[in-house]
């Protein structure tokens, strides 16, 4: 299976009401998590695993979520190395978000980012999944964790941007989004960060409505 397709969109969906508030649909998660039959799990899965990891998603092609479940838990079981932990968690994270199960999600994750804490895609999608379940303080430990393990990638910074600007913090938005523009960024996404600044520019200067 595929890594989780989970991203902050708030910059590149330009979807702010005449108040310059985020709506809530510029964090939501991405949950296309596509289910890929017969994956290689890698020489280090040990038998029971992979062989549980291979029913598993089995049973998610054909939409048996109960035979699904079952299997990625005895995947789980079954792993002792960190590395078959690891693997199992994290496949087990991704079906969970596929099968809408945010807050069982957000348990592997956290597991798989005790077990690798320096994997900054691990500390990224448990940042994203902990926005979506209502827990920002939860989210920006582990998406700044991200970013500070990554510095380079764009995906912490711009959910770590939206992230702010859904909760009022427009100082730390804009100085997440001015970091980004000193990283390589395709033109089209510099486009849009410079729109967010622009934005949050405009915010500042607005009159302040009387109470």
């Amino acid at each position: 299976m595929p890594g989780i397709a989970v991203a902050a969109q708030a910059v590149s969906r330009e979807n702010v009401d005449r108040r310059g508030v985020l709506h809530g649909a510029t964090l939501a998660l991405l949950l296309a998590a596509t289910v890929v039959v017969g994956c290689a799990h890698g020489p280090r899965a040990n038998p029971a695993t992979r062989s549980a990891l291979a029913e598993a998603e089995t049973a998610l092609k054909r939409r048996d979520y109960d035979a699904a479940s079952a299997a990625y838990d005895r995947a789980v079981a079954a792993a002792t190395a960190t590395a078959d932990r690891t693997l199992a968690r994290r496949e087990r994270a991704e079906a969970r978000l596929f099968m809408g199960d945010l807050a069982g999600a957000e348990v592997d994750l956290a597991a798989v980012a005790e077990l690798v804490p320096d994997d900054p895609r691990a500390w990224h999608d448990l940042g994203i999944v902990r926005a979506n379940l209502g827990d920002p303080g939860g989210a920006a430990a582990a998406l700044t964790r991200a970013k500070g393990l990554a510095p380079d990638d764009l995906r912490p910074r711009l959910a770590l941007a939206a992230l702010a600007w859904r909760h009022g913090d427009r100082a730390r938005a804009r100085a997440e989004y001015q970091a980004l523009l000193d990283l390589e960024l395709p033109d089209p996404v510099r486009s849009k960060v410079r729109w967010a600044l622009d934005q949050l520019a405009q915010l500042e200067l607005a009159p302040t409505a009387p109470r």
